[in-house]
Parts: structure tokens; sequence; C-alpha cells
């Protein structure tokens, strides 16, 4: 093959496994499959100066189209930013799709500047679909499976080929759907308790009916979205991980991700609890393999749920956070008041997440939740929300801590290309890595050692703020958060650091469960 008929292989790759939209992070070993996609007809192009950014980005895009991202990198240490995102999407079952552009195969092992081993780059977390270069010969597409990463390694030799052309990408089919059961066929579960994290808003309208009508109490993380539905709400078990301290199913029924409850690591020495998991990601979120099974998504349309005789035991107790007012479960309580119906509220990890679905109670119409929860990362966060917030028409929610912000500075490039007013990123800044202090083993470590691990520090976000000429708030009042301007505002909390030691020593306290 000419450079040419490559580069217009390789796009035409893209076109077959129904991407759409492409994050450019260029260079110079990348710039002829650049000049190819801007000569392409039917594609989006997203523009990124740096790679990380644009994977995570990708992911964001992919949550709310569950359709495949691209994201066209150059050559060396370029192609290997891509691995934190792709392990995020490998969990979360996300089919993001990497385009690594290459230096010819004969610099492999000479140390030549960007000349490192790319072929298999990403191990297990992508699935390799070629290493090409123009010595071989047209390749013809083949299946591989739905759902994950992919990548594609391009070799490009000098001189670069930038007048190749480009394609046209067809209208996006349907996106293909998991094997579901043999016609026919008909599951029977019983459960005494559920669990739910990780729903979209289709799959939370497809499942709550079915909760419902099975009648057993239901402990949901946010990202769930079932509480918008008020036909379940007297299923629904405040509390979250202090209410689970009762629990004691005979069989749980997981639905969606993996949940972030400690109470659910336990499970791993309770071999006698059944759990059936319906996902889609086929990740059991568990090590034990006995008396756990693992479902399709679609199969739970067609499975016969019961509830168990036994019961779960289960109690409920919602926390008093008027009391807390000013603590990070009292501003998430708050947060959730104040944003408007039809958001978008994207939860970052770890604290937040954990302290909304403490807090969470009925939500406002058409409120939908996101999270990275694939590995549990706090990386990549702000370019996940902006890349989950584009064509959406109403306000559009971050909360997210301190570091996970640091980790993510130069999220905010795209926002220019997004024209996207309403976008509220909340940093809940609490001066370093909090929840190490609530690790029972960490507690007891000297204070020397625990301000390393939590990473302590006085930083403001407001120069951040005036970096990418974003509006900025510093607020210890929930009322200055209504009626926000149309535009992109960085709005930094502080919490009371004495009443949040409070309340979680306070609500940490053990569940007596009666006799």
């Amino acid at each position: 093959m000419t450079q040419a008929q490559l580069i217009r292989q390789t796009l035409s790759t893209l076109a077959h496994f129904g991407v759409r939209e492409v994050c450019v992070a260029a260079g110079a070993r990348n710039a002829p499959l650049v000049a190819a996609l801007m000569a392409s007809k039917g594609i989006k192009i997203w523009n990124f100066f740096e790679e990380r950014s644009a994977a995570f980005f990708a992911l964001g895009r992919m949550m709310t189209e569950r359709r495949p991202v691209a994201v066209v990198t150059t050559s060396g240490t370029a192609a290997a930013e891509l691995l934190p995102a792709a392990i995020e999407a490998h969990y979360q079952h996300l089919p993001l799709f990497l385009l690594t552009a290459d230096r010819p195969k004969r610099y492999r092992g000479s140390g030549a500047p960007q000349a490192i081993e790319q072929s298999d780059l990403f191990g297990v977390y992508a699935q390799p679909l070629g290493d090409w270069d123009a010595t071989d010969e047209p390749i013809k597409m083949y299946h591989t499976e739905n759902g994950r990463p992919r990548h594609l390694n391009v070799c490009l030799d000098e001189p670069l080929e930038t007048n190749s052309g480009g394609v046209v990408f067809g209208d996006p089919e349907a996106p293909p759907t998991q094997a579901v059961l043999a016609e026919g066929e008909v599951r029977a579960v019983e459960c005494d308790l559920v669990l739910a994290a990780g729903m979209n808003a289709a799959e939370a309208a497809q499942m709550a009916p079915i909760l419902v009508r099975l009648g057993v109490p239901v402990v949901a993380e946010a990202t769930a979205n079932l509480h918008g539905f008020a036909d379940l709400q007297p299923l629904l078990v405040p509390g979250g991980e202090q209410a689970l301290q009762s629990a004691r199913p005979a069989h749980v029924l997981r639905l969606g991700a993996v949940p972030s409850w400690r109470w659910w690591r336990d499970l791993e020495d309770q071999p006698r609890t059944r759990v059936t998991n319906f996902t889609r990601t086929g990740f059991s979120g568990l090590a034990r393999k006995e008396n756990v099974e693992t479902l399709p998504w679609e199969a739970a349309l067609t499975t016969r749920f019961s509830a168990s005789a036994s019961g779960s035991g289960i109690l409920r107790f919602e926390p008093d956070l008027k009391k807390y007012k000013q603590s990070e479960p009292g501003w998430m309580r708050k947060l959730i008041d104040v944003i408007p119906a039809g958001s978008r509220v994207f939860l970052g990890n770890s604290l937040p997440i954990r302290e909304m679905n403490l807090a969470m109670q009925a939500t406002k119409p058409g409120i939908e939740f996101f999270a990275n929860r694939g590995a549990n990362g706090i990386d990549g966060l702000i370019s996940t929300f902006l890349g989950a917030s584009v064509h959406h028409g109403g306000e559009c929610w971050l909360i997210v801590g301190d570091l996970s912000t640091l980790y993510d500075l130069a999220a905010p490039w795209i926002i220019a290309q997004m024209d996207h007013p309403k976008l509220r990123i909340v940093i809940i800044n609490n001066g370093g890595g909090k929840i190490f202090s609530r690790v029972p083993g960490l507690r007891s470590l000297p204070d020397a050692s625990r301000s390393i691990i939590e990473n302590r520090h006085a930083l403001s976000f407001e120069p951040w703020a005036q970096l990418w000429g974003m509006e900025y708030v510093q607020t210890d009042d929930v009322q200055d958060l209504e009626d926000l301007l149309p535009m992109p505002i960085i709005i930094e909390i502080r919490p009371d650091e004495l009443q949040t030691e409070t309340f979680w020593r306070d609500w940490q306290r053990p569940v007596i469960r009666p006799r």
C-alpha cells in the first residue's frame, strides 16, 4: 500500500466500527491522519493539546451517546497517556477507540526519538486491531467484542503524506446489544435485597417498575438514577453504609455497576450469601466464585423476580444533616436541593460519591447522575464530565474533590469548543485526601505520616479559574448558588472540618440490630 492508501484504510476502519467523533491530540507523526480527518465528512473533531484529557473527554461522550469515540495521538509517550482512560473504559465496558501513530517498525528497540514499543501497548485493556504500515496488504475488517476498547497502531514513514484526502463517515447505525437468554427461556431469581449503582436514565426507567413489583428493600447509589421514581420511594432505603450494617440477606440482587460501599467488599467473606449480578460490564465485582452469578443486562428484562420469604433484616437510618449543615455530607444535601430539574450531575471519587449517596433523597424530575466507577480512580474526572455535558440543554454540575481537580487542571481547554454556557464545577476543598483519615487502618498513624498520605495543602482554585477565563465563586452559603449566571463557573466550597469529623464520628457508630 501507499501511505495514502494506508491512511484511507485507517479512517475506513474507524467508520466501520461506528466512530463518528474523534478527539485529536496533534503532533508531527499523526499529521497525515489529522489532515485526512479534516478532509472527511460526517465526523466531529475535538481538538486537544494533550492526550490524557482527550481520552477522558471521549469517555464522557460515550457515557451519554453509548457509541464509539476515537482518540488519535502521535507517537512515543503521547500514546502511553491513553492508558488511564483505556483502563476506565475497559471496566465500564465502553468502546473507546485508540488510534496511535507510530514511527516505522524498524526503529523499535533502537532508542530513537519517540520510538517506543507501541504495539500491544495497552495489554488486556484494549483489543489489538493491528499494527499497520505501508508494506502490509489491504486488511479485511473482522469482528471484535463489542463494548471494549480497541487499539490500532499505524506506522507512518517520512515523507509524511498530508494530501491523501478524506473519507465519508456514514450515518450512525443503532448500537449493537449484548446477547440475551435464548428465546423462550425464563430465569427465576428470588432475592431479599437489591443493590443498584451505575445505571443510565433509560436503564433506571426499565428497572423501576420491576423493582416496585418485586417489593424488597432497595439500597441505591445516586448513580443508579432511581431516586426520581415516586412509586419506588417506599422501597428506597436511606443511609447507605450505615443501613447496610444491619442487613443479613440470603440473596442479593445487584443491578448496574459495582457499588462503592465497604459492605459490598465484605461479601467476599460471606460465601453463603448468594449474589446475582445483572450488568453490562460482565464483571461480578467480587473475587469469590461460590454463590455468585453474573448475567448480561438484557437478561434482567426477561427474568421472573420474586421476594424471598426470609427478608433482609435491613433497618432504615436517615442522617439528620440539619445538625451538620456545613459538613461535607451537609453540603451534598444542600447541593442536591439547589441543582435544578433536568440537570446532569457528575460525581467525583472518592468522598463526593460516598457522601452524595448518604445525602440522597427524592430528586427533582430529569436529574441524571454519572460517575467514573470503573477503576474508581480520581484522574480525568473533569474531562469526563465535560465530555458528558456536550449537547445537554440543561445545567451540568460536577461535584469533585480538591485533589481530583489538581489531577485534571488541563481539562477546561475544550470548553471553548463546546458552546455550553451552564457548566458548574463544584470543588469540595477540604485541604487534601481526607477519605484516608477515615480508613480504620490509617487512623493510628503518626500525624506526619497521615499528612503525607492525605497530601495536605492550603491551595485556592481562584488562579485556576483565572487561567481559563472562568467565573469563580467561593462560598459558605448555598443561596449564592441559586440563579447562577449562564456561563461556566468554578465554585469552591470549604466545608467545616470540625462538623465533618463530628458527623462521621456520630454516624459510624455501630448499629445494634434488634433480636
